[in-house]
């Protein structure tokens, strides 16, 4: 993925004075996505071992999470300007845990911006 922010403008300010914001859903979603590709592709290439997989963002300093009404947004912004996880994984995990694999790389911020708890189920492999 190559875009997590974006401006947050409202209709009475000008796009250069737009707060940017963090799509913090997009990266849940994403990271989740990643275990099934490499499934596929491990089931293509018949590689059946361990991975190791890691995520990463930058221009994170003081960007909130978005939310929609803006006023349910929380006043948490980012503290640390990059971001980078890593964390080995076996291909049986990948297929049958993606959510604690996805709780390995992204609790941290998740939990930096306030979104923790919007996305305790996600990074969980509970039915």
């Amino acid at each position: 993925m190559t875009r997590l922010s974006d401006a947050n403008s409202r209709s009475y300010e000008s796009p250069g004075e737009a707060e940017q914001v963090i799509f913090d859903p997009a990266a849940v979603v994403f990271t989740l996505h990643m275990p099934e590709l490499i499934r596929l592709i491990s089931d293509d290439v018949g590689y059946h071992g361990n991975w190791a997989v890691a995520v990463g963002a930058n221009r994170l300093r003081g960007r909130r999470r978005w939310s929609q009404p803006a006023i349910l947004s929380s006043d948490h912004g980012y503290s640390a300007d990059t971001y980078e996880e890593s964390t080995g994984a076996s291909l049986a995990e990948l297929r049958d845990a993606p959510g604690m694999v996805t709780r390995r790389l992204l609790g941290p911020p998740l939990r930096s911006l306030d979104s923790g708890e919007a996305f305790a189920k996600a990074r969980t492999d509970e039915e």
